[in-house]
């Protein structure tokens, strides 16, 4: 019998505010206020979109947003944000403008080999690391976790060291193409392992986790209805909201 994982349901444009990452009131209030000195440093600076997105790790959608006034900043975006458009941040915001406040206090609570299945993820409480998370994710915390990522098999996104903002996925909730997620698998004989890739599905329905790394040896995506035939079920875990990278 073949692993089973939650099928995508056609949700391929499925924006990240279906998972309940709401706009604030700061957010809302800005909604009519075009941060025209981010565009024109971009500009000046020849970059694109898709360049700052990508620098940040953040969709060239959320960019056209954060440019356009349609959302608001967290405030712990602003380094990361300074670094991408290569301004500092005074040449890029008006003194007026707004920033949703830091998020919660969240605990890592374990390790991930990126690309990779491996065991014993999880580490003891006693060990937990302290970070801030995302701010703009409305769900209870009781769902919010952070893992740090080691080995270099998902370094085309998440070098070694990069703390994930996770949430807990919960029955029946549906994954946009492209998300990244938390993935486990169980074996004969009740052996459990972890990883995160970025989720696909294709035309045809067929769902896929695709690693994402500059070494050949990590680049072979992972066919979720062939998974082997000492695996039980393969399920998704938890979300990718956002990450920590190391300078």
């Amino acid at each position: 019998m073949g692993a089973h994982i939650t099928h995508c349901a056609n949700l391929r444009n499925t924006q990240l505010t279906h998972w309940g990452m709401v706009p604030t009131f700061a957010a809302r209030k800005l909604a009519h206020m075009k941060r025209t000195k981010m565009i024109e440093a971009r500009k000046r600076s020849r970059l694109t979109q898709e360049v700052i997105a990508e620098r940040m790790n953040v969709s060239v959608a959320q960019v056209s947003r954060w440019e356009n006034g349609k959302d608001g900043i967290p405030s712990q975006r602003l380094a990361s944000m300074s670094q991408a458009y290569g301004a500092p941040i005074g040449e890029l915001l008006d003194e007026n403008s707004e920033f949703l406040a830091p998020g919660p206090t969240l605990f890592i609570k374990g390790s991930v080999q990126a690309g990779h299945f491996v065991e014993a993820w999880e580490i003891h409480e006693d060990e937990w690391e302290r970070y801030t998370g995302r701010a703009d994710v409305a769900v209870p915390l009781r769902r919010r976790f952070g893992l740090r990522v080691i080995g270099e098999s998902m370094n085309e996104i998440y070098p070694p060291g990069t703390i994930l903002d996770c949430i807990a996925r919960e029955p029946f909730d549906d994954i946009p193409n492209g998300k990244r997620v938390i993935v486990q698998r169980r074996r004969m004989g009740d052996g459990i392992e972890t990883t995160v890739k970025e989720y696909f599905c294709d035309a045809d329905g067929v769902e896929w986790l695709v690693p994402r790394s500059r070494n050949p040896a990590f680049q072979a995506p992972f066919r979720c209805d062939q998974p082997g035939d000492d695996i039980e079920t393969i399920e998704i875990i938890a979300l990718v909201v956002a990450s920590i990278q190391p300078e």
